[in-house]
């Protein structure tokens, strides 16, 4: 569904040049193939989901599935013929796009533009509203919106002791040696994935059924006759007595619309249209990887002496433990919108949409930081500060390799802090159908629209001079002097009339 052709300089009251007009005609010729395939397909749709909805009413009703063949091949068709629909539709677009391109290279330009004075008296003529036409509304939306998010975390922790012991003795005494050590490992990844898409496209036409026009309609003689001197200089109208008499009974038998005439847009009636979509994708996603170790050992040297020799004992012993960690963090959020909104007719309300974007960040303060190193480290430390001896049982048993520190994996992984902004205005999905209900309302009310259907004016030389006569000459030429003034444009004096 194409807009309506607009030329700006084409204003109520004003002398228009017919060629524009004709250009403006052209172009809805040009557009006529695309909204007939548009309203094809459309008719087409509309009776798939009316045939599918029958079918369905059938099935429900029990019909045998050998008595609905005929009505499935049918429906079958009319599948078909939605894909050929489609198909010639987007053919049918670029066709019209590139004549329309063509038209309008052809067409002056219409952003800026003159013209002579418009010969109307605006202080005595008024423009009235009459309802002369009709209201409709044709529109087509279609709205697509998908999101997705993914998300995934992937932890692994890990607990290994050992313990080893050595003794000898001999008849001097005896000596140990044990030695402990304890390490923990712990890895965890995180992803996240958000995207939402989501598009609208909307296109309506209304008709109005108030009618500009000027009514009365009544015209300054002096500006007609200038502007006319100033279109038509080889036909120009003299304003002395026998001149302007001649030009009102000028050329009497050609027909009318065969004469040069000055043409001016009397009324006229109104439509509008919307043309818009919006396509917004917000995309976030956001990776982290934390890795943590620690690790300690401790040693126990005991050694004792027979009494005999000397009664002495002793023992010595020595640790050592590290932890550190590591996080790395990604994090980023696109936001992209494109509108675009052709209204003719109606400037409809457009408000932007607040939309918040997401990222996050670890939070790194220093004093978590090293606290989580002092948890990951105690972790370690707890399997060589307590007695080797006991440590050693354990070490036996193996328990030490199944369990594992739940307050070491609480603690030890760094918190996602989120970061919001809630400052994000664009002009969005819900922006453009907010625009298109106040478009409606302002449609319904018809103080609205462009012209789509002109009223013209013709004003020919003999036209003109008649009107000049009627104000400068309403009692013909009774004195030099009335002569005088009726040529400068003076209106008579009142001993004159």
């Amino acid at each position: 569904m194409s807009s309506i052709p607009y030329d700006p300089s084409l204003i109520l009251g004003q002398i228009v040049d017919v060629e524009r007009l004709e250009n403006l005609r052209l172009l809805a010729e040009k557009q006529k193939p695309l909204d007939l395939a548009f309203e094809m397909m459309n008719n087409v749709i509309m009776t798939r989901y009316k045939m599918k909805m029958i079918q369905t009413e059938m099935e429900n009703l029990g019909v045998e599935s050998y008595k609905m063949r005929s009505f499935n091949r049918e429906l079958d068709k009319v599948e078909d013929k939605i894909a050929a629909s489609a198909i010639k539709y987007a053919q049918v677009a670029l066709k019209v796009a590139k004549d329309v391109e063509l038209v309008r290279n052809q067409m002056q330009q219409t952003k800026v533009e003159m013209s002579c004075e418009s010969p109307i008296d605006f202080t005595r003529s008024d423009v009235t509203q009459f309802p002369l036409s009709f209201d409709s509304l044709k529109f087509d939306v279609q709205y697509v919106r998908n999101e997705e998010n993914k998300q995934g975390s992937k932890s692994h922790a890990a607990q290994i002791s050992s313990m080893s012991s050595d003794s000898s003795s001999n008849w001097f005494g005896s000596k140990s040696l044990a030695k402990s050590e304890s390490e923990h490992n712990m890895t965890t990844s995180q992803t996240q994935n958000h995207d939402i898409e989501g598009t609208v496209v909307i296109t309506a036409k209304a008709t109005h059924k108030n009618a500009d026009i000027i009514s009365p309609f009544v015209i300054d003689p002096i500006i007609a006759v200038q502007s006319w001197n100033y279109m038509y200089p080889d036909d120009a109208i003299q304003t002395d007595p026998t001149n302007i008499m001649l030009a009102a009974l000028d050329d009497y038998k050609t027909k009318p619309s065969e004469k040069t005439s000055m043409e001016i847009i009397s009324g006229c009636s109104k439509g509008s249209s919307f043309t818009g979509f919006v396509h917004v994708l917000q995309q976030e996603s956001s990776s982290s990887d934390e890795t943590a170790e620690s690790f300690a050992e401790g040693i126990k040297s005991a050694q004792e002496t027979d009494a005999w020799v000397s009664a002495t004992s002793g023992g010595y012993g020595q640790s050592k433990s590290f932890a550190k960690s590591a996080q790395k963090m990604m994090s980023s959020s696109a936001l992209t919108s494109h509108c675009s909104l052709i209204c003719r007719g109606i400037i409809p309300s457009i408000v932007s949409n607040s939309v918040t974007t997401t990222i996050q960040q670890m939070d790194l303060d220093p004093a978590k930081i090293m606290d989580q190193l002092a948890t990951i480290q105690d972790a370690s430390n707890s399997g060589v500060n307590s007695s080797i001896e006991s440590q050693s049982e354990e070490g036996k048993r193996g328990a030490q390799f199944m369990s594992l520190n739940s307050e070491y994996m609480t603690n030890a992984v760094t918190s996602i802090a989120e970061v919001e902004n809630d400052n994000n205005k664009v002009i969005d999905t819900g922006s453009l159908m907010t625009a298109f209900e106040d478009f409606v309302d302002k449609a319904m009310n018809g103080d609205c629209g462009i012209p789509i259907n002109f009223f013209l004016k013709r004003l020919t030389k003999n036209d003109i001079a008649r009107a000049y006569i009627r104000k400068f000459y309403p009692s013909g030429v009774t004195s030099g002097k009335a002569a005088i003034r009726g040529g400068l444009g003076q209106e008579p004096a009142e001993e004159e009339e």
